[in-house]
């Protein structure tokens, strides 16, 4: 069975959630297999000390502030993917034309890094568009935290003009989409967090 399929069956509600609030939360996005298949990339990737400190602000702003966000990182190579992000990318490609033909957005290309956050890191209240202008229209996050419980924290909080904002918990398969401009944290962890965080674009990267 293709991928895609497995949310084609509910491809009209998280369009609909999109379009009404500006994001989407899509469970099982992908198989168990694929979603553990990433974990082991990025485990080997840390055991290779691929990560990197996280930083905020862009170009000549760039800055590592602890107090902001408490992540480490390690991009993609979208011309070179290891194995199970190849796999991944090619189904957010899917998910990227799909957004275009029901919403317009101009989305051409796309960039995505793993993410750790550690025991006790965070991600305080911010937005995914840089204030010095960005080709970021829609930011995605998927999880690859298996038996995730609400005690230990980490969920992503959204703010999206509700009485309360949304809460989504990072649990092995999921991704959620949300439009750049949109405010959001992640709250303290008291486990290792994981995920791939990515970004679909309105320009090309060269």
């Amino acid at each position: 069975m293709d991928l895609i399929v497995l949310y084609f069956r509910g491809m009209n509600e998280w369009l609909n959630d999109f379009e009404l609030n500006g994001w989407a939360e899509l469970r099982n996005f992908l198989t168990t297999e694929i979603s553990k298949g990433l974990l082991l990339e990025m485990d080997e990737l840390q055991s290779n000390v691929e990560f990197q400190q996280a930083s905020i602000g862009k170009n000549d702003s760039k800055q590592v502030n602890l107090s902001q966000r408490g992540d480490f990182i390690s991009w993609i190579d979208p011309k070179n993917p290891l194995p199970w992000a190849s796999q991944y990318l090619k189904e957010l490609e899917q998910v990227m034309s799909m957004l275009n033909r029901h919403f317009y957005l101009g989305l051409r290309d796309y960039e995505c890094h793993y993410a750790h956050y550690p025991v006790g890191s965070f991600y305080k209240r911010h937005i995914d568009r840089h204030a010095q202008g960005s080709a970021r229209r829609v930011s995605s996050v998927f999880y690859l935290n298996s038996n995730w419980e609400e005690s230990a924290g980490g969920e992503l909080v959204i703010y999206d003009g509700k009485s309360e904002p949304s809460r989504i918990m990072p649990e092995l398969g999921t991704l959620v989409l949300f439009l750049s401009e949109m405010e959001h944290e992640v709250l303290q962890t008291l486990r290792n967090r994981k995920s791939i965080t990515g970004w679909m674009l309105t320009e090309t990267i060269l």
